[in-house]
């Protein structure tokens, strides 16, 4: 290995170690909430020693350690590394134990990837191939006579027209995994603003690894209280309402908009965030709906938000669910399907997330 290489793993390790140690507190920064392709992350990296060595100073100890304080860069600026969105969330889920996501059944399309794996006589100057044209420049001249080394000290081969070959595209099917991700938000009066963060949090990482997996990811976001209506993403993490409760609505609408997204083309996830508080009588339908609804999920996660109002009772009623599935179809397939996590503050945050794409404890 040369030594830049080995200085670069060197740095990779650095930035590795940096994600693991603070991956709770990335998780809450908002500087990383955001966009989900083409942005870079910036990590800080305080415990980075850069040299400086000044004039007349002896060299000793502490090489690096300016008077702008340990691991200052020049400036007394901390050192940060810039990664990729996606190279950052391959750290992320490492330090967090994120469960890789694979596609459940089909789950794929698949369409034309094109290849230059074959020979043409035409084509453009800069897919020229060299070697077979003067391959076929080669058996020209020794059928033709003009291409004679055991007579001419100094042989010329010079390709013509008819001589030139060409890479050429060739043709392959490529299947590609591709997902569709339904977020349905409990706005009623019980949900404040510090719940709502928590919840635009959780959403966002959530995206980001599922996006991780299959980039050909779809997403639609509902808002509910007694009704359930579908609204665009700017509007589910602003939106504030009041009113009561009915969980069954949004898991209707949700059903109703999965069916323009067939479980033979898609990977299907449904993550739903209450307070769990529900209109009387509204649970048993809501059960129900879910009951059609799971077989064909790749994952359903419910995500409950305590407030300072209490704590509802849907989480319990979907945790005695997962234990004995009465009456609503094989216990194993919402074992697999079905996901459920408090959300009682920021340190709950990489558990729920965990928990809501798969993980074990």
């Amino acid at each position: 290995m040369r030594p830049i290489e080995r200085d670069l793993e060197r740095f990779k390790a650095i930035v590795r170690g940096e994600i693991q140690k603070r991956a709770r507190e990335f998780l809450t920064r908002e500087e990383f909430l955001g966009q989900l392709e083409g942005r870079l992350v910036s990590i800080p990296l305080p415990q980075l020693e850069l040299p400086k060595i000044v004039y007349g100073e002896e060299v000793g100890e502490g090489l690096g350690l300016g008077p702008g304080g340990e691991g200052l860069g020049p400036g007394g600026h901390i050192p940060v590394a810039e990664l990729e969105l996606e190279e950052f969330l391959d750290l992320m889920g490492e330090a967090l134990k994120l469960p890789r996501l694979r596609p459940k059944g089909e789950g794929e399309v698949t369409e034309e990837a094109f290849r230059y794996t074959t020979i043409a006589r035409k084509g453009p100057r800069g897919l020229r191939h060299v070697r077979r044209t003067l391959k076929e420049a080669l058996k020209r001249g020794l059928l033709s006579g003009e291409y004679r080394p055991e007579v001419d000290k100094a042989p010329r081969l010079i390709p013509e027209r008819e001589d030139f070959r060409y890479k050429a595209p060739k043709a392959r099917p490529r299947p590609h995994a591709q997902a569709v991700v339904v977020f349905a938000l409990d706005v009623s009066g019980s949900m404040r603003e510090e719940e709502l963060r928590l919840v635009k949090t959780l959403a966002y990482w959530i995206t980001a690894w599922i996006r991780r997996h299959f980039p050909r990811l779809e997403r639609r976001y509902i808002l509910h209280d007694a009704e359930a209506w579908e609204v665009g993403e700017e509007e589910f993490f602003r939106a504030k309402e009041g009113g009561g409760t009915r969980l069954s609505s949004a898991i209707l609408l949700a059903e109703k908009i999965l069916k323009a997204y067939p479980e033979a083309f898609y990977n299907r996830y449904l993550y739903h965030f209450s307070d769990g508080e529900n209109w009387p009588g509204d649970t048993e339908k809501a059960l129900e709906a879910l009951g059609r609804l799971l077989p064909s999920l790749a994952l359903y996660g419910y995500a409950q938000v305590q407030t300072r109002g209490g704590e509802g009772g849907f989480l319990y009623d979907l945790e005695a669910l997962q234990r004995s599935s009465p009456g609503l179809g094989h216990a194993s397939a919402y074992l697999e399907a079905l996901a459920t996590a408090e959300l009682t503050g920021q340190e709950s945050l990489p558990r729920a997330l965990r928990r809501l794409l798969g993980g074990e404890e």
